[in-house]
Order: C-alpha cells, then structure tokens, then sequence
C-alpha cells in the first residue's frame, strides 16, 4: 500500500504532466493561428500587387488580355497558392483543437 506522501508525489507528477500537454496543445494552435495571420497578410500583399498591375494595364491602355500578362498570372497563381496554404493551416489548427487533453482522475 502506498504511503500518503507516495500518492501526493503520483497526483502531482499526473497533474505536471497533464499541463505539459495542455500546454503544448496550446503552443501549436497559436503557432498556427500566427501562420494564418502571416498568409493573410501575405494574401493581401498579393491583391494589391496584383490590383496595381491591372489597373496599371487598364489605365494606360495596354493592348491585350490582362490575363495573359505573365506578371498577372504569377501573381494569381500565388494568391491560389496562399489560398491553398491558409486552408491547409486552418485544418492544422482544427485538428490541434480536436487533440483530447488527458484529465487527471480526482480521487
């Protein structure tokens, strides 16, 4: 049988451990959520880029479709790129939420 002081030692160690897992949980959805906010901002860097472009092309009046220009369809192929990369972060992070934490048993 174990001694009182035994079992304290247990249920602290439990506890520790049990909020070092917490605690990384915690770590990896806001590393994501800041990986999110850095392709956002990334994403409208892009759009204003891209929106500089065509309304250069428009307002001087280049001849040609605005989507043959290569430098506009780089720049659309990035912003589908961020798309792509903002979606496969945000699933990151959902399943990082989805990630049981262990509850220590009370007695």
């Amino acid at each position: 049988m174990p001694s009182n002081w035994e079992k304290i030692k247990k249920s602290i160690k439990d506890e520790l451990s049990d909020a070092l897992t917490t605690t990384k949980k915690y770590l990896k959805i806001g590393k994501g959520k800041w990986a999110i906010r850095n392709i956002k901002n990334s994403l409208n860097d892009t759009f204003r880029e891209l929106g500089i472009k065509v309304y250069k092309q428009i307002s001087e009046e280049i001849k040609g479709d605005i989507r043959h220009n290569p430098e506009v369809k780089s720049l659309v192929e990035k912003v589908n790129q961020l798309k792509q990369f903002m979606k496969d972060e945000e699933l990151e992070v959902e399943g990082f939420k989805k990630e049981s934490v262990p509850q220590t048993k009370k007695d």
